[in-house]
């Protein structure tokens, strides 16, 4: 999957599992990677939807929800009737089969017919339990995507965060052996080394803090892809637009994959509470049988139907309709509490991503500038005697602490963009 801008869908909610993988694979303009052969969060997130064990039970599921559905509200099978009646078991004619006139031999077949009702509310429960897998599976989608999309963006965090450590603890490694060699000499005083060699060492534990870090998030992200976790990842995409239409998922919030499910379940609670009202119409059944006497007397042929009689529903069928209307009630209160949630999370990330890009803005035009022109200033009246050690020190630890905080910002504006982009590319009218 690429995520980049990309045209609003306009499917139901039943085409919601595939369009993940459709905007994956057809949408252009991906992000190059920075190297060659980099793990791309495109890269990640398409593997994820591919292979994560999540999304296939789901797809499982459905295809069980799919293959049930046609047996939904079917006739019974029809039931084979054979057996003697009246036969005499004592007198003369005891245990015959063709003395007595009323001793029959019966042939016959019953079928039982569920009111139309019922068969409806099951036909109907069975198309709104596909509904409901269809939509556990749009949502299972969006998950795995953007856990995967999460774990990509933590391991290229910490990577960038570790990159800029260790590449700017070679800058500061020159003026730290220079103040040792000048203490040395009687040139420094050891306070300024000392300092020097504080500062390398804390960087030097902040380097083994994210090289764990950094190790632990690539296990997360072998979860969802595997080996290729090893690979050098890929840039933050931190830049890229959100689509018009994910500048208004605040007002579309009940159609989002993830609450696709809450949304369901309430069609098969309404649905399970028609199969309750139905069961307090009687069903009725038919028997047509056939009954051969002695060669002494007609052969018969007899036809029966049979009416159950709900006449306790006070007892029986209400408590049962009763209880599907109260869970009726408690998955709309439910979804109610999962749509005001997930506005507040939507309107939260968006005011995030918002907020992100324009510091990010700050950091990469006016205090990253900023703070390499004092290094440079410092740097320079210290190679001529002008300055001391302590200020190279500081200005380098304060530019390491921006590049650290920028890269995090970076890692937080794309977790949102993400979140969002994801929203937009499952949302369904």
């Amino acid at each position: 999957m690429n995520l980049t801008r990309c045209a609003r869908p306009t499917g139901i909610i039943r085409r919601a599992p595939t369009l993940v993988v459709l905007i994956w694979s057809l949408c252009g303009g991906a992000l190059a990677s920075a190297a060659e052969g980099a793990l791309t969060l495109d890269d990640a997130v398409r593997r994820a939807l591919s292979e994560a064990p999540q999304v296939l039970a789901a797809q499982a599921s459905l295809e069980a929800a799919r293959d049930f559905a046609p047996s939904a509200g079917r006739l019974p099978d029809p039931e084979a009737i054979v057996g003697i009646d009246n036969l005499p078991v004592n007198t003369a004619e005891a245990f015959s089969l063709s003395r007595d006139f009323m001793t029959m031999r019966k042939v016959g077949v019953m079928q039982s017919v569920p009111n139309g009702a019922k068969r409806s509310s099951q036909r109907n429960l069975a198309s709104r339990q596909t509904d409901l897998a269809e939509a556990q599976l749009a949502a299972g989608r969006f998950e795995a995507a953007r856990a995967a999309a999460e774990a990509w963006i933590g391991c290229a965090v910490a990577a960038r965060s570790l990159a800029v450590l260790r590449a700017r603890r070679q800058d500061l490694a020159t003026p730290t052996a220079a103040a040792r060699a000048a203490m040395a000499g009687g040139n420094r005083s050891a306070g300024e080394a000392l300092a020097s060699e504080t500062t390398l060492a804390r960087i030097d534990v902040r380097i083994l803090d994210l090289e764990q870090q950094l190790a632990m998030r690539r296990a997360e992200l072998s979860r969802w892809v595997g080996d290729e976790s090893a690979r050098e990842l890929g840039p933050l995409p931190w830049e890229r637009d959100l689509e018009a239409a994910s500048l208004t998922l605040v007002q579309t919030v009940e159609a989002h994959a993830p609450l696709a499910p809450a949304t369901a379940e309430i069609e098969l609670a309404r649905a399970e509470v028609q199969v309750a009202q139905a069961d307090r119409r009687p069903d009725w059944s038919a028997e047509l049988s056939y009954a051969n006497r002695g060669s002494n007397f007609s052969d018969m042929v007899s036809l029966q139907f049979r009416v159950g009689l709900p006449l306790f529903a006070k007892y029986r069928q209400n408590p049962v309709i009763a209880s599907r209307l109260a869970d009726l009630r408690a998955r709309e209160a439910e979804k109610q509490a999962e749509i005001r949630m997930h506005r507040a999370e939507v309107e939260a990330l968006l005011a995030q991503w918002r907020s992100g890009r324009m510091r990010l803005q700050q950091y990469h035009d006016t205090l990253l500038p900023l703070a390499g022109d004092r290094i440079r200033a410092v740097t320079g009246a210290y190679g001529s005697g002008r300055g001391d050690l302590s200020a190279v020190i500081g200005a380098t630890a304060e530019e390491i602490d921006l590049q650290i905080e920028g890269v995090t910002l970076e890692g937080e504006v794309s977790r949102a963009w993400v979140f969002l982009h994801l929203l937009h590319s499952t949302e369904a009218p």
